[in-house]
């Protein structure tokens, strides 16, 4: 018992055990006798509150790390120690510590967190843009000026502001170098944002996909306006079904509604100012027969193997840039002769549907990425028509022309190839 009391003898314990008792009560306490000017001056004392507890804890993480709790109690460091303890996640434990590592080295911005002036998100966003400053500046208080000017700015500013203040500090409290450094520093991002840009699709087997990416700001401001303009009620309304009530539409949740605008926006892109993909513009071709298309239920064959019904590829063929190749009719595909070497668009078009991949003999690389081929060299009086082509992958393309491996024809229209000896 006598342990026990000298290990809550110490200030801190004695307040820690203290605020809670009284936190405690705060919070089970009836609300509805409080004034409404009480209510509201006490929410803005309570968040500050919660700054100055989220301070002690901060320091005290700091301190256990010092001590090596985590050492000391078997666990791989005192963030994870802290996080068991206490059922958070261990990243955002790891995330605090580190936090709490840098508010040592960063005294004022930690007093404002314990007078309860800015938050912990303050804290970080403050302390990480300090730590980021070139160390090879000629004035050594610049980081000192640095951090007060951020501090400053905080008073009025939420922390998602603050960081983008944050970017160009130097051009405030350095502006004889910032400015250059600010400029150096954002070509830089904008070079490593585009060469890092990513993107991942995924189907889920129930008729969506599902993607991620991650695109410079500059790109997602461009997508994100256009998004909007699709996705704006006045729009919306124009050109939802009439039966759908303008209400409904306003009243959309916006990820739904921003969902419907990317749809509507790749609807409408223009295949024809679009880049080339396999000698064609980059447009789905759907397969489908004439009386599916005018009023049937079968449903048409995307050139990836996908499918879709039949009055989407009837609202389609009217609206964006997909071409109906419908069996059964005379198609769009010309026999060119020996006037022209290249295939033409059309002709490309219907290659692609009889031969939907390289027709190398096992090769599976799909025909929008193939190349087409003569089989009988037009250089040798071949003709640019398609019982003269065929696709091939870049690979096989290139093998086809090499010297040092003959083509075989398969039955079923597929080549092979061999090393000649």
């Amino acid at each position: 018992m006598a342990k026990d009391s000298r290990h809550h003898a110490h200030t801190v314990c004695r307040a820690v055990a203290k605020s809670r008792r009284k936190t405690h009560q705060a919070a089970t306490a009836e609300l509805w006798s409080m004034s409404d000017e009480d209510v509201e001056a006490t929410l803005v004392e309570a968040s500050r509150l919660r700054a100055q507890a989220e301070a002690l804890e901060l320091r005290l993480v700091a301190e256990a790390d010092r001590r090596q709790a985590g050492e000391r109690a078997g666990a791989t460091d005192t963030a994870s120690w802290w996080a068991h303890h206490t059922r958070q996640e261990r990243r955002v434990a790891k995330s605090r510590t580190r936090l709490a590592e840098s508010l040592d080295r960063h005294a004022p911005t930690s007093a404002a967190l314990v007078e309860g002036a800015i938050s912990a998100d303050h804290a970080r966003v403050i302390t990480s843009c300090v730590d980021r400053l070139p160390e090879d500046l000629d004035d050594p208080a610049i980081p000192a000026r640095a951090e007060q000017h951020l501090l400053d700015e905080a008073a009025h500013l939420d922390p998602k502001t603050l960081a983008v203040l944050a970017k160009h500090v130097l051009t405030v409290v350095a502006p004889e170098i910032g400015e250059a450094r600010d400029a150096r520093a954002l070509e830089r991002e904008e070079r490593e944002a585009r060469a890092g840009a990513w993107l991942t699709m995924c189907p889920d087997g129930r008729g969506s996909v599902r993607g991620k990416f991650s695109i410079p700001e500059l790109h997602a401001a461009m997508l994100h306006k256009t998004l909007l303009a699709y996705a704006a009620p006045k729009h919306q309304a124009a050109t939802q079904d009439p039966d759908v009530e303008r209400e409904q539409v306003e009243r959309r949740p916006s990820p739904e509604r921003m969902g419907d605008a990317f749809c509507e926006l790749l609807e409408r892109l223009p295949a024809d100012h679009l880049p080339k993909l396999g000698g064609l513009n980059a447009t789905l071709v759907v397969t489908i027969d004439v009386e599916s298309l005018m009023d049937g239920l079968a449903p048409g064959m995307l050139d990836d193997g996908g499918v879709i019904s039949a009055a989407t590829a009837r609202r389609l063929a009217c609206e964006a840039d997909l071409i109906p190749a419908v069996l059964g009719s005379r198609s769009e595909l010309l026999d060119l002769g020996r006037r022209t070497r290249l295939f033409s668009g059309a002709q490309r078009r219907g290659l692609n549907l009889t031969q939907p991949t390289c027709t190398a003999d096992g090769c599976d690389w799909p025909a929008h990425l193939c190349h087409a081929h003569h089989d009988h060299p037009w250089s040798h009086g071949g003709k640019t028509n398609l019982t003269n082509a065929r696709n091939l992958c870049p690979r096989h393309h290139a093998r086809v022309h090499d010297p040092a491996f003959e083509t075989t024809h398969l039955p079923g229209g597929k080549v092979a190839f061999h090393r000649r000896t």
